[in-house]
């Protein structure tokens, strides 16, 4: 008996492709997942590639891992290189036109020490978080890290600078009264204007301090200044004496103004002064025409009236007036300064102004005259002095250029130059010629009594010569002798002291009884010759008669 076989349909796919499929479905969920939640790529232009690897330079916002570097490529027209990185999906809302890209490395300088951390983890780039409006995926890299983190309270300000032989770079401080209050941030140069441009940044609460009135100047280093005051020497902190540092404030007298809003502009004046000065708006300028030395006059140099000073030197050899050439026999030097109406206590407006220039053009009608003086002996420097003079020239308001110009008096110095001159030429005057030869006649008389004086001195010596030493010494000798024998005399068998002591007694009592006689001759010379009759009383009688 035969049985019939039973065939059945295989099934079209076998069950072994289960799990390849189920891989490739997990694989592309997996994708798509990672495609799908992946962040954008965004590209960087930098200078250089120094210290990024591909796969390994990682991209940080705040010490967070939030991209990686994924291609260096070098420009075609080489100048720099663009970096591909990858920012992860949930930093993708960090990329906007506020962004900022820059690579952190050991850095050392005077104004910072930074990036340290990087010498044992290597370079990374940092990326700021700011909010923006529009999306961006290109990209240029600071080429130093900015100096004031994104978003530090604060107030940004725009600077630029008097000094062009002075330039600050960012790092460079800012101080007040000795503290570091903020940096600066940017530099740039303006070429269309020719001057530089600065950013800043003042920290909080330090911010509050800047008004309107505010002036900032230039405390860099150690200044030392030789002028007509004397030496002067300005620093200010010790960031400062290592690098470039500018301060602020309001200068004495300069209230406080309004409130500004970020990102101001201020001047960076040269000193203290400079900035002070500032403050005046209205100034009357005067030209003085100087037909003596003006070494030692600088630009800066006080204008004084009364010991108080009311202005300063603007401009020496002011090229603006033509008045001739510096090789006439009769050229002034002009220089040009300027009288503040603040500065002698006047509103500094249109008004003190007019009133200043009424009162000096009534003076300088009468008797205000202009000198050069020295305000330091050490220094030399020079300073310019208004005064009253005493019988001055009748002097006619002036002008050149617009400028009127105040008449100058020669200062001490050239007086007492002029006075020397005068002495000199007086000397130079002298019949020297003459002096000079009676001067010899002089000399030659003196020799001859010289060798006069000489000769007899020689005679002298002669004469000496001649003496008999040997028989002027036995002389001597004998007489010594014969005194001592008289000594001995006396001593021995001569008169006795109480003999020679009656001896004076006699002769004393002698002398006593002769005094009258001698009174006697000393009042009648004749006594002795004729009698006085002085002790006898004659008595008259009467005359007899013959019986």
């Amino acid at each position: 008996m035969t049985q019939d076989a039973n065939i059945k349909p295989t099934t079209p796919i076998s069950k072994v492709w289960v799990i390849p499929i189920l891989a490739l479905l997990v694989g592309g969920w997996m994708v798509y997942y990672q495609w799908k939640n992946q962040g954008p790529l965004i590209t960087i232009n930098m200078q250089s590639a120094s210290g990024i690897e591909v796969n390994k330079t990682p991209i940080k916002v705040r010490d967070l891992d939030i991209g990686q570097v994924k291609r260096i490529e070098l420009n075609p027209d080489l100048n720099g290189v663009t970096v591909t990185a990858r920012i992860d999906n949930n930093a993708a809302h960090l990329l906007n036109e506020n962004t900022q890209f820059w690579v952190v490395a050991p850095r050392i300088s005077f104004s910072e020490v930074s990036g340290l951390n990087t010498l044992l983890s290597g370079s990374f780039i940092a990326m700021t978080a700011e909010s923006g409006n529009q999306e961006v995926l290109q990209f240029t890299a600071l080429e130093r890290p900015p100096v004031t983190p994104p978003g530090t309270p604060g107030l940004h300000v725009k600077l630029t600078s008097q000094n062009d032989e002075l330039t600050y770079k960012p790092g460079d401080t800012l101080i007040y009264k000795g503290f570091k209050v903020g940096e600066f941030e940017e530099v740039n140069f303006n070429v269309d204007e020719g001057v530089i441009e600065y950013r800043a940044f003042i920290h909080d609460p330090y911010h509050k301090l800047i008004n309107a009135n505010t002036r900032f100047w230039n405390v860099s280093g150690v200044k030392l200044q030789l002028a007509s005051t004397g030496l002067t020497i300005q620093t200010g902190s010790l960031e400062t004496l290592l690098a470039n540092g500018v301060t602020f404030g309001n200068p004495q007298g300069v209230s406080k103004g309004a409130a500004i809003d970020n990102d101001a502009e201020f001047v960076i004046y040269n000193d203290y002064d400079a900035a002070a000065d500032e403050r005046f708006k209205y100034a009357a300028q005067y030209i003085l025409l100087i037909e003596e030395s003006v070494r030692g006059l600088t630009v800066g140099a006080p204008v004084e009236y009364r010991g108080l000073q009311i202005g300063k030197v603007e401009a020496i050899n002011y090229a603006s007036i033509e008045i001739g050439s510096l090789l006439d026999d009769d050229y002034p030097i002009p220089v040009l300064i300027n009288l503040y109406p603040g500065k002698v206590r006047l509103e500094d407006s249109e008004t003190g102004l007019k009133f200043l220039r009424e009162r000096l053009a009534r003076w300088i009608g009468k008797d205000l005259r202009a000198t050069l003086r020295m305000g330091n002996v050490l220094t030399g420097g020079l300073y310019v002095d208004l005064q009253h003079v005493d019988d001055p020239e009748i002097a006619a308001i002036q002008t050149v250029n617009g400028f009127d110009i105040i008449p100058t008096v020669s200062n001490e110095f050239t007086q007492l130059t002029q006075k020397a001159d005068a002495i000199l030429d007086k000397i130079n005057a002298l019949p020297l010629e003459d002096l000079i030869t009676q001067i010899g006649d002089v000399v030659q008389t003196l020799e001859a009594a010289a060798e006069s004086v000489n000769q007899t001195s020689d005679n002298f010596d002669a004469t000496l010569a001649s003496f008999d030493t040997e028989t002027l010494n036995a002389q001597i000798q004998q007489s010594l002798q014969a005194f001592e024998g008289l000594l001995k005399h006396y001593s021995q068998g001569g008169l006795s002291k109480a003999e020679i002591a009656d001896t004076m007694n006699a002769l004393q009592d002698t002398l006593r009884a002769i005094q009258p006689l001698l009174r006697q001759l000393n009042t009648t010379p004749n006594g002795l010759i004729f009698s006085d009759n002085a002790d006898v009383d004659i008595q008259p009688k009467a005359r007899e008669t013959n019986p």
